[in-house]
């Protein structure tokens, strides 16, 4: 593997981070805590420290080693076992975000094209891209992470005289345990993804610093404090929980000089491609944990990934057919797999480690 910039790696962090929140954590967050959603993502700043130090500290302690071969050399054989726990839980989150893509450019952009069509333009280009090189992938994310600010700062700009602080009251007027619930919700599916980077060793990595990696963490989940704040301060709780993806149709109030206007479809395409990067360094786990695992030949790894992105395609249209059901999977099954693999083996690492020192 090429090596790639601290800063294309910080922005995979960013990337990570925001992939999922206006399809799935902002409603969940909405219908949970309610109008304290936004202290909800505060205390999750400060709890999704607890995994962010154990990512790092791996990172540290063993730079010229990824997950898959930390694991292999701290539980031995039980070590294998954990890595295909990993690749199946991994492949399990690329199937969801892949749906949530698929689900989302439907019901907001093509809902008269068909599923099958959406999901063959979608695929085909993540095929294409996983199959190359992961330097060109990191420098593709680094250029989206320059239009990804660009995006945002024409957001503030046309929605901050729309600001309502009023809509934010009152504060603290819901139950601690939705407040604390939101917080989790929200660490397991924008902070524990970053999991994900573990399969990328220290030393492919220039430069690497830990203070820009917690700087781009902090940054990227201010951003989404962000978000919720100018939701619920623009809509109000009320509307918030009545729309369907209220973070998006917040995007339709933006006005560019008071000239341009209904220009959200562009706008929202930072968060298509947030989405994309997560799938994609999803795939890449996979890859590498595959060829890790069994020492296949680089052909033949290839081959095998590109039956793995079928088979996420040849699943989208099978899943969630009962429409509500997602949001009660996610909640449910998808935040314990994700709280075990990536915290919980993390956790495990971490003092087997200790204990070998």
């Amino acid at each position: 593997m090429k090596k790639i910039s601290s800063l294309e790696y910080n922005t995979l962090i960013w990337f990570l981070t925001r992939a999922t929140f206006i399809e799935i954590t902002a409603e969940i967050l909405l219908n949970t805590a309610h109008q304290d959603s936004w202290i909800s993502i505060i205390i999750a700043l400060i709890i999704g420290l607890i995994p962010i130090c154990l990512y790092s500290y791996l990172k540290n302690k063993y730079p010229n080693q990824n997950i898959i071969q930390i694991n292999k050399q701290l539980l031995g054989k039980f070590g294998t076992f954990i890595n295909c726990i990993l690749i199946a839980s991994t492949l399990i989150f690329a199937i969801c975000s892949f749906w949530i893509m698929v689900n989302f450019i439907d019901s907001q952009y093509l809902y008269k094209t068909p599923d099958y069509l959406i999901i063959l333009i979608l695929i085909l280009p993540i095929i294409y891209t996983i199959t190359k090189k992961f330097h060109i992938f990191s420098k593709v994310s680094l250029i989206m992470f320059y239009i990804s600010l660009f995006f945002i700062l024409i957001i503030l700009t046309g929605l901050i005289g729309n600001i309502d602080i009023n809509n934010l009251k009152p504060i603290l007027n819901n139950s601690p345990n939705n407040i604390l619930y939101g917080s989790f919700c929200f660490i397991g599916f924008n902070i524990l993804p970053l999991f994900i980077l573990n399969i990328i060793p220290k030393n492919q990595i220039k430069n690497y610093s830990p203070k820009k990696s917690f700087l781009f963490y902090f940054i990227s989940t201010l951003s989404l404090l962000n978000v919720m704040f100018l939701t619920i301060s623009i809509f109000g709780i009320q509307l918030s929980e009545i729309y369907n993806y209220p973070s998006f149709h917040l995007l339709k109030r933006v006005s560019i000089f008071d000239i341009i206007d209904r220009v959200e479809s562009i706008l929202s395409l930072e968060w298509f491609l947030a989405l994309f990067i997560q799938i994609m360094l999803s795939l890449y786990f996979i890859k590498t944990s595959i060829k890790e695992i069994f020492q296949t030949k680089e052909k033949t790894n290839n081959i095998i990934i590109v039956i793995v992105c079928l088979l996420i395609a040849f699943l989208t249209q099978f899943i969630f057919v009962t429409k509500g059901s997602e949001i009660a999977y996610f909640k449910n099954q998808l935040m314990y797999i994700l709280y075990i693999t990536c915290f919980i083996v993390p956790l495990i690492l971490f003092f087997k480690s200790l204990k070998k020192t």
